[in-house]
């Protein structure tokens, strides 16, 4: 069935593709047309582009390149025109900046009513209803706006000198502010408040300085008074300070706290931050003072970390009784559910434990196949059969952006492609993300149909979130290295979600997320030949090459251990000998639980996970941890 739909698919691209060929050739011409502003030319060329599917794009570009001199009738008819395409929300923004430049405040409003999304917007928004009557919202707004822990875009400050006109910019709102900077880190920000207090405030700006150079100030106890603010700058630092020096805060905040002015509060949030640092440093001392006040002022995030810290420690006699702190939802989970099943099972209560695992094993992720290896049980895949596809001129006709999507494709911009897609995406109801992903499946469109899954969050649709992409390189690589394909196929999902252009903050890219240094010693070391510049990560075939070359030398250097060199192709294996050598020898799952950072922690457990799921893709049998990865101590 699937291919019948295929072959109907690719017959009916092949015809669009030779349609479009033409106008393709013509709206090159009408770009360089406009570059070289011959708008006679532009115009004869742009007269025969109606039907060709990126004609927005022209269209938007003529109107850009004429900004200051656009009406807004030009701008709403553009967007009318192409009201599913993101062109129309860019030049919308793009005219708002000029009508709030001009100060054109009635057409701002008339344009666009509500309150935009970008803080220079959100001024201008308030600016315009100062002028046009509404100055009780409009200062309320800036009020709201001003109250912020960072800086504010300059294109504010009309906003707040009407505010400050207005009886705004008190000593006590420029305080308030200042404390949210500190709060953040702003030292500029405070520098700069500072400057704004009034003289008889000013020496508590310069203490609240002084302290977020050093909080260690606080030792100088003659400093201090008992004014609020004194108390609320004596607050903020000891939070921070007990973040460096948990020791010198504790010895500090107990003589604070005998002399009035710290709010109950004020001790909480100081005491929840001492707890927090005790806890990431997994030190005994001041653990009965831990476990008397953190029942008292915790939070959802420190009972958990409090949980963590017993697994670590693989005290399971009061692992649970910091697990029954947790909200319900998270202890119903299929996490907290495997370590309750832990914890009875380590403290003599079999048949309680036996039905906690099984309540961990209903569910498809880590845990829950770690509950179901540990119990004996079967992997709960719960797979559900993709909706149907939409015929494809129907769907076009529902989602014109799709033939933008299907050209970007088709002149080798999967970026731009990419961007329409996430666009129409935003667009349409839980159903239709659907049915668009079912679409995309079959078209091939792999990282697609995951981003519309994902939207969806149609979390058992694993045909869609986890399609086998590029099936012979991902097998070429594992028979060549003697590896298992699953895993590569896990990492790739979980690095790049198959997106072959994907690229990461710190400059790793294409499906397999490889750091140029490491794909260029990875390629010398293996003999890559066809990997002769940085760009070549991008080509699947390559990088896929690189990449599971790279995990092979990891799994070398930990000795098969798939648990080690998933973690260090994240976080590196300087840090994974690091963590492995101060880990004390704790079993598995233990230490994985306890990997310092959350987003290594959360890449083992998927990729772990997501190997199952591959091995129900690609029609292999099940399995999750080896015996030898259960039985190492780490």
């Amino acid at each position: 069935m699937f291919k019948r739909a295929g072959i109907g698919i690719l017959l009916l691209t092949l015809g669009v593709t030779a349609q479009a060929s033409p106008l393709r050739e013509q709206y090159r011409q009408a770009e360089q047309a406009l570059k070289q502003n011959n708008t006679e030319h532009y115009r004869q060329l742009r007269a025969g582009l109606n039907e060709y599917p990126l004609v927005p794009y022209l269209d938007y570009r003529y109107l850009a390149d004429r900004l200051s001199s656009l009406s807004s009738q030009d701008v709403t008819g553009f967007i009318n025109r192409y009201p599913d395409s993101q062109l129309a929300d860019r030049l919308e923004r793009q005219y708002l900046f000029r009508l709030a430049r001009e100060q054109r405040w009635r057409d701002f409003l008339a344009l666009y009513p509500e309150l935009p999304n970008s803080t220079e917007l959100q001024c201008a928004h308030y600016r315009a209803k100062w002028a046009t009557g509404e100055q009780a919202e409009a200062l309320k707004g800036a009020e709201q706006l001003w109250n912020y822990g960072r800086s504010r875009p300059n294109a504010c400050d009309p906003l707040f000198d009407i505010w400050k006109a207005k009886g705004g910019q008190t000593d006590e709102q420029i305080w308030q502010r200042m404390l949210l900077a500190y709060e953040n880190g702003q030292s500029g920000l405070i520098k700069y408040l500072t400057g704004l207090l009034s003289k008889n405030a000013g020496p508590d700006g310069e203490l609240l300085m002084a302290l977020d150079n050093n909080p260690a100030v606080l030792a100088e106890r003659d400093r201090f008074g008992s004014s609020k603010r004194h108390s609320d700058a004596i607050a903020v630092a000891l939070a921070r300070l007990a973040d460096k020096d948990p020791a010198l805060t504790m010895e500090l905040y107990s003589g604070f706290k005998r002399k009035p002015g710290l709010s109950s509060a004020q001790q909480a949030e100081i005491e929840r931050s001492l707890a927090r640092r005790l806890m990431y440093n997994r030190t005994h001392e001041y653990r009965r003072w831990l476990d008397t006040r953190l029942p008292e002022v915790g939070s959802d995030a420190l009972f958990e970390l409090r949980a963590r810290l017993a697994i670590w420690e693989q005290d399971w006699e009061h692992l649970i009784g910091w697990i029954d702190r947790l909200p319900a939802e998270e202890q119903n989970s299929s996490r907290w559910q495997y370590w309750r099943g832990r914890a009875l099972e380590q403290t003599g209560k079999p048949e309680q434990a036996a039905t906690a695992f099984a309540k961990a094993a209903a569910e498809r992720e880590y845990y829950g196949f770690l509950a179901a290896q540990h119990s004996q049980r079967p992997y709960a895949l719960n797979r559900k059969a993709p909706p149907p596809a939409p015929e494809w001129r129907t769907a076009v006709k529902n989602w014109p952006a799709l033939l933008r999507v299907e050209e970007w494709l088709a002149l080798g911009n999967k970026s731009a492609a990419r961007s329409e897609w996430y666009h129409l995406l935003s667009k349409v109801d839980e159903q239709e993300k659907l049915a668009l992903g079912s679409l995309a499946l079959e078209r091939g469109w792999h990282d697609k149909s995951i981003l519309a899954s994902i939207r969806a969050k149609a979390w058992d649709q694993l045909d869609l979130r986890f399609p086998v992409v590029y099936r012979d390189i991902f097998r070429k690589q594992a028979a060549r290295l003697k590896l298992d394909e699953p895993i590569l196929f896990a990492i790739a999902r979980q690095e790049s979600a198959f997106y072959e252009e994907a690229r990461s903050p710190v400059g790793a890219g294409g499906l397999m997320q490889l750091m140029p240094a490491t794909a260029k010693e990875t390629a010398r070391k293996h003999n890559i030949s066809d990997y002769r510049r940085s760009s070549d990560v991008y080509v699947p075939g390559i990088n896929v090459q690189l990449g599971s070359s790279y995990f092979s030398e990891l799994l070398a250097r930990y000795n098969g251990n798939r648990i080690a060199a998933i973690a260090a192709y994240n976080a590196g294996p300087g840090r994974i000998d690091r963590w492995l050598s101060g880990s004390g020898s704790r079993p598995l799952d233990v230490w994985v639980e306890n990997i310092p950072y959350r987003e290594t922690r959360g890449y083992v457990q998927n990729v772990l996970a997501y190997s199952v799921v591959y091995q129900e893709m690609l029609g292999q049998q099940h399995h999750f941890l080896k015996a030898s990865e259960l039985n190492h101590v780490y």
